[in-house]
């Protein structure tokens, strides 16, 4: 298989994205079971889509441009989000 350095480049951002979609849903399990009464079926749900994440990203293929570009288009995060997303997390809601 012969691939170029951008390829690999693009193929390695869709990857990290996929990282830290996965340590939130992660994040998201562990604060959950730290509580008095877990809600075992949200955790399934977080398990699920975090499982869902990484089998997508198993079989992205590092040469499709567009199937790349479409991974990384769907998991991508602005920054305004991120923040907004670790605001809430941390200061709790509004």
């Amino acid at each position: 298989m012969t691939y170029t350095y951008e390829q690999v480049l693009a193929y390695e951002v869709a990857s990290e994205l996929a990282n830290t979609h996965i340590a939130d849903y992660s994040a998201a399990i562990g604060e959950e079971e730290k509580k008095a009464c877990p809600d075992q079926a949200q955790i399934d749900q977080l398990r699920e889509a975090s499982l869902a994440i990484a089998l997508e990203r198993r079989v992205l293929p590092m040469t499709d441009d567009e199937a790349v570009a479409r991974f990384t288009a769907k998991y991508a995060r602005t920054a305004f989000r991120r923040e907004a997303e670790v605001e809430v997390s941390v200061f709790g809601p509004g």
